[in-house]
């Protein structure tokens, strides 16, 4: 019950911290721009109708259509996020306790300490897509019925037109997943056929949906501005470079900003690794996740703004890796539970979890309420890197943002500094002190079961 209350009171705190991003203002202008094209029923070349992915349209043109304002319809994005990232820790909760409990305390505690925290006061729109993705893949390793895996996948092809591969690398994922020794692959599809059947109807009707949209924007099927911005890819050292950051880079890698996740999926792998070669496990799962997440990875370091900046650590790496990591402790819950148990084996080393816990957690409380000094600091002080679209200024550009990347005064430090001066109600506390709390359920968990 304490837990259940202090869940309530977060997410009240993190209510009153909403921030409409740059990025979603000009989505809010796009989607007047639909709305005027409309009334003047011109149905191609609606450049005033911008380039996002169709997904935000939705809640965004609707609020306007109801009579609300540009500010209410950012209100609305924001308060999805909010809610798709308290979604997201309940449905992996659910998932995940049915094959282990403590595995799925520490998944939640994990997910709940990162990034995603500063993600879901924000209008970008991440953290629905994270929540779609997670919520497809839970559907379909539970089995669940195959109308709402195809409606999940539905979802997840409106949120970004490259999503379309990683639906279905998740996809046949979660398939393999319930592979077992000795059963033919026909079976098992055979098993699986109302929600692969299901899923592949659902990307092609988003696929077809973004086509239209982008006949009525560009007057041609496909996204014509982030294909002409694709074009501004960097070269094959400094792709190597940013596939590089994306992990270990102090103002952009996941490590310093989701360093639990990072482990966890390091320790994860290492160890189903020493099985699979035991022939204890099946491999397959493990290959998956990581064909996914290593696709991800290298797509976003061929892009010109790998990190999705202006942003707090990286912002487009985020949606896909809570459902890898989802799919991964359900492959491998024995596994993921022995990794788990010792931590908090005894009192002192639950006590340690916890306070590591809240120390990297500290940060992303700061982001909400300091988040334009925090980035001020970080991509303004030293000036803006100019457009990589001009071959006069790629080369610079480059050259900045690297150096906004590695060598700027790192971003989390900055944090760490501001903790004693941030202008916070002492009500906030509670997101570390729900941590902790969350690591008292763990030992206990792990002692129960």
């Amino acid at each position: 019950m304490l837990g259940l209350v202090g869940v309530a009171s977060l997410a009240r705190i993190m209510a009153r911290q909403l921030f409409l991003d740059g990025d979603t203002e000009d989505l809010l202008r796009c989607a007047d721009g639909v709305r005027e094209c409309l009334s003047a029923g011109r149905w191609s070349g609606c450049t005033e109708a911008g380039k996002w992915p169709l997904l935000q349209y939705v809640p965004a043109l609707l609020t306007r259509l109801a009579g609300g304002s540009t500010e209410a319809a950012g209100q609305v994005l924001c308060y999805l996020s909010l809610v798709s990232f308290f979604a997201l820790l309940a449905v992996t909760w659910r998932t995940l306790s049915a094959r282990s409990r403590p595995v799925a305390v520490a998944a939640v505690l994990v997910l709940a300490s990162g990034l995603l925290f500063h993600y879901a006061t924000r209008s970008f729109g991440e953290m629905g897509a994270t929540f779609a993705a997670a919520a497809f893949a839970a559907a379909w390793v539970s089995r669940r019925s195959p109308w709402l895996v195809a409606a999940l996948a539905f979802v997840i092809g409106l949120t970004k037109e490259t999503a379309f591969p990683f639906i279905a690398l998740l996809g046949a994922t979660c398939v393999v997943v319930h592979h077992v020794p000795g059963q033919p692959w026909r079976e098992l599809l055979r098993a699986e056929r109302g929600r692969l059947v299901g899923s592949v109807a659902a990307v092609a009707l988003s696929g077809a949906l973004f086509a239209a949209f982008n006949l009525f924007r560009f007057g041609t099927p496909y996204n014509a501005r982030y294909l002409e911005e694709a074009g501004w890819g960097p070269s094959l050292p400094v792709q190597l470079e940013q596939l590089v950051a994306l992990w270990v880079a102090p103002n952009a890698g996941l490590l310093f900003f989701w360093p639990f996740l990072v482990v966890l999926l390091a320790t994860l792998a290492i160890a189903v690794t020493r099985q699979v070669r035991r022939g204890e496990v099946s491999v397959f799962p493990l290959l998956g996740v990581a064909a996914l997440v290593g696709m991800l990875c290298v797509l976003l370091s061929r892009w010109w703004a790998p990190f999705g900046w202006w942003a707090w650590g990286s912002r487009l790496v985020i949606p896909w890796l809570p459902a890898a990591l989802l799919v991964l402790l359900y492959a491998y819950a024995g596994t993921a539970e022995s990794l788990i148990r010792p931590l908090v084996a005894t009192p002192v080393r639950a006590a340690v979890l916890a306070l590591a816990l809240m120390v990297a957690a500290m940060p992303h409380l700061v982001s909400i309420y300091r988040s334009n000094e925090l980035l001020n600091a970080l991509f303004v002080d030293k000036g803006l890197c100019p457009g990589p679209a001009l071959p006069e200024t790629a080369a610079q550009y480059w050259r900045c943002l690297r150096a906004e990347a590695w060598t700027h005064p790192p971003a989390l430090l900055h944090a760490y500094r501001m903790v004693p001066t941030t202008d916070m109600p002492k009500r906030a506390l509670w997101y570390p002190a729900l941590l902790a709390l969350g690591c008292v359920w763990l030992r206990r968990s792990a002692r129960v079961s």
